[in-house]
């Protein structure tokens, strides 16, 4: 019993999209779907998990585009931060260069999160951290497994702060206060790239030094 995960690199820009899911229930949620639908559906159906939750750690299009598909598609609640909510519609211009948005299926969340706001899904709960600075509603979610956080801060790097509403201060601010006061050993899952633990960004992060 308890919480499980699979990770999939998707879309154009390889997004890393998180299948998590409680064992004694199947109930689950898919964070970040950037793309390639039929990777994501087909892994859900060979796992014999029921999606009940599309959680989005931020707006930009390479971890959003698919989440009004697939919601439609499961009957899932999209949950993400309000402040992102009009990042989704400027960023179609961007997904243009990169996706066929003629398979674009509009959205707006039907959950509105919040920092230290708790969602539960079976009997996994996930925390929410708000995390702003590489969009103004950027997210992380807190599991027992570690924390899925976005483009909040990679292995070995940071996310990137010159789109519209992003900041510099505010991202090392995040990152300092709401990701390095966890414990050394819980690990990292961002949204691009290999995984981490919060020591070793701590230690060897360049940006953080």
């Amino acid at each position: 019993m308890g919480l499980e995960f699979r990770a999939l690199v998707v879309g154009p820009l390889e997004t890393n999209c998180y299948l998590i899911w409680d064992t004694s229930t199947h109930k689950a949620a898919i964070i970040d779907p950037g793309g390639d639908k039929q990777a994501i559906t087909d892994t859900i159906s060979s796992l014999g998990i029921e999606p009940e939750y599309i959680l989005l750690t931020h707006g930009h299009p390479d971890h959003c585009f698919i989440a009004g598909d697939l919601a439609r598609d499961f009957g899932a609640r999209i949950a993400m931060h309000g402040e992102d909510i009009p990042i989704i519609a400027d960023g179609l211009g961007i997904a243009e260069l990169f996706y066929d948005v003629s398979s674009y299926v509009e959205f707006s969340p039907s959950v509105l999160l919040s920092d230290g706001d708790v969602i539960e899904f079976g009997e996994s709960p996930v925390e929410v951290l708000h995390t702003p600075g590489h969009s103004p509603g950027g997210l992380c979610f807190v599991t027992s497994e570690g924390v899925f956080c976005g483009d909040t801060v990679f292995a070995g790097s940071i996310g990137r702060t010159d789109f519209p509403g992003g900041s510099y201060t505010q991202l090392i601010n995040s990152i300092r206060t709401r990701i390095l006061s966890l414990k050394d050993a819980t690990p990292l899952y961002p949204g691009h790239g290999p995984s981490t633990t919060v020591g070793t960004e701590r230690e060897s992060n360049p940006f953080l030094q």
